[in-house]
């Protein structure tokens, strides 16, 4: 066991070096064919480093400064959150629901901006209003919304949504703080803002949201959270005793309760 352990830890650690040498110019093709590969003074700083970060367990996604979200770059580093793959359900999900022209869509909690970002990019015709408590968090999503040149995404700073007028909105997306400060994950989520992980109870924000929620939306308007895979009761329950109605959990790839949805009547 542990020798294949061993294996698979040297295989992603080529595969990450490989990502980071692409990132200076250097391809596989190159290292292959150059026996005597002459590096810039600059190429080899940047080597080191790469191997000092990551035998720190620094995150590839920090290292390169960049992840991929459905199917776009995005500029990420230690101030927000790294994306991860099963975030874009809520995009399919939010793009299903064909909104009408102008249809006004917040974000809270929106870290590097991702989630706004693609709704932005496939439906133009969308407002959205991305907010944030993080002052390091929205300069980074300002970074990204620049970076993708969109045009209809209004950057916030506010708690959750405390800034936007009461039956305005048509939909509400929310990945919120949903940890425990005692989680067993939080080992290996050292290097991620703890801003954006924890709560007082895991459930504190789902709380909150749900308290601004159901005044902001308009009449037929929704809300869908994701959460932690054993929470989709207490949020839909959460919900619930917030006046929601047609509230519905639904599960990710690994078939684990991860998003739970619903609609003010």
């Amino acid at each position: 066991m542990h020798a294949k352990s061993n294996a698979s830890k040297h295989k992603y650690i080529i595969r990450d070096l490989g990502y980071f040498l692409k990132s200076l110019g250097i391809s596989d093709t190159v290292i292959a064919l150059e026996d005597n590969l002459r590096l810039s003074k600059e190429q080899s700083l940047k080597i080191e480093m790469f191997f000092s970060s990551y035998l720190e367990g620094l995150p590839i996604d920090y290292i390169l400064n960049e992840s991929v979200f459905y199917g776009n770059k995005f500029y990420i580093d230690s101030r927000v959150l790294i994306p991860r793959p099963e975030t874009e359900f809520i995009v399919d999900w939010a793009l299903d629901l064909q909104l009408k022209k102008n249809s006004l869509i917040a974000e809270l909690g929106t870290g590097s901006g991702c989630i706004s970002i693609s709704l932005a990019l496939e439906n133009p015709n969308l407002k959205i209003i991305a907010t944030d408590i993080s002052n390091d968090a929205l300069d980074v999503a300002n970074l990204n919304v620049n970076s993708h040149d969109v045009r209809n995404i209004l950057l916030v700073k506010s708690h959750w949504i405390s800034c936007i007028q009461r039956e305005s909105l048509d939909l509400i997306i929310s990945n919120p703080p949903y940890l425990k400060p005692n989680d067993q994950h939080l080992k290996d989520l050292k290097h991620e803002p703890i801003i954006a992980l924890i709560t007082k109870n895991g459930l504190e924000s789902f709380h909150e949201i749900a308290v601004q929620a159901i005044s902001r939306l308009k009449s037929g308007g929704k809300i869908i959270f994701e959460h932690g895979c054993s929470q989709a009761y207490e949020v839909s329950k959460i919900l619930k005793e917030n006046g929601f109605k047609n509230i519905l959990s639904e599960q990710d790839l690994q078939g684990l309760d991860r998003y739970t949805h619903a609609e003010k009547l």
